[in-house]
């Protein structure tokens, strides 16, 4: 019998689209052979993330305080939960109306009451999840069909455009600072302005001869034209290493600090620390560093690409499948 399986996630201007973005691909993927909803909370701060959910084809099951205003009657096997947003009372309250519980971590903040664990992360396996079903490292990365298993990159010897990208919200603004940095390099810069930004009218009043922006971008084709990204340390930057885009990273929340961190430790990217601790002068010197030596991002290239394929999403709804369905 098909499971079905209710996600809670929420994405918009101050939490970004990450945990929206990553669940639906999980969805798709579990819709194969499974009935998927979502539960969403209904706040203007969230409606970009209901949008997109509803958009990408599911039904949404919006609450206004407590997820227990809408769980009892939906009647699933699962609750799979993406979100900051919760305690460990919130886990033991849910639990008494779905057979199974499941968890997609970045942080490991505490000792979550869940029947399975999943952390798609790069430093994933530095926490001790205690629980016996639990899904670690990048082989469960979910990232959309358009990354996955893609050819080698071709790594020109000058670099020529450059790819900018803070997410989907871009919370702390950092988008605004950066142009100011770069508006007078002699690069062909390709800045993405994500669905959940503040004042997107002033991004579009902006002219510069250096600088296109994406409205709304297809990431895997801006990513495929450019030779370098400078990115939050997000979801994005895994996409970058599977398209093989040699890549700054810059750390604008808290749960990106241990991914940028491990990648750095690996030599697969730059590093630049939290954006409130970079100067333009550091910031220029990185770029003009990664730009001017061609070894380095070629070996940066490939090993990204060897890193990750692209095939985790499928791997987790094979693993939910074989052991939540007939238990």
């Amino acid at each position: 019998m098909d499971l079905k399986i209710a996600i809670r996630a929420e994405g918009g201007i101050n939490i970004g689209m990450g945990h929206v973005m990553r669940t639906l691909v999980l969805a798709k993927e579990l819709s194969i052979k499974n009935k998927i909803c979502y539960i969403c909370k209904c706040s203007a701060k969230n409606k970009s993330g209901i949008f997109k959910i509803k958009r990408s084809g599911f039904e949404v099951f919006s609450f206004k305080k407590s997820i227990l205003e809408v769980l009892p009657d939906i009647y699933a096997d699962m609750l799979m939960t993406d979100s900051y947003d919760v305690n460990e009372e919130y886990f033991i309250k849910t639990g008494q109306f779905v057979k199974y519980t499941a968890y997609i971590d970045d942080i490991d903040s505490f000792k979550y009451p869940v029947d399975l664990i999943i952390n798609q992360n790069i430093n994933a396996l530095e926490f001790n999840y205690p629980q016996k079903y639990k899904l670690l490292g990048l082989k469960y990365l979910m990232l959309r069909n358009e990354f996955k298993n893609l050819p080698g990159k071709h790594i020109h010897e000058k670099v020529e455009d450059i790819m900018i990208t803070m997410g989907g919200s871009d919370p702390v603004e950092f988008t605004k600072v950066l142009l100011k940095w770069i508006k007078n390099l002699e690069f062909n810069f390709h800045v993405v302005i994500g669905p959940s930004f503040r004042n997107v009218e002033y991004f579009k009043s902006l002219k510069f001869n250096n600088i296109k922006f994406y409205f709304n971008a297809n990431m895997a084709d801006v990513m495929r034209k450019c030779d370098a990204a400078i990115s939050a340390s997000g979801s994005s930057l895994y996409e970058l290493l599977a398209t093989g885009v040699p890549t700054i990273g810059i750390v604008i929340a808290d749960n990106q600090c241990g991914i940028s961190r491990k990648l750095a430790d690996m030599d697969m990217i730059e590093n630049l620390g939290w954006y409130y601790d970079l100067n333009e002068g550091r910031f220029k010197n990185s770029l003009a560093y990664l730009c001017s030596n061609y070894t380095l991002r070629k070996k940066r290239s490939i090993g990204g690409q060897k890193l990750i394929d692209g095939c985790g999403a499928g791997r987790i709804a094979d693993f939910i499948e074989s052991n939540f369905k007939n238990r």
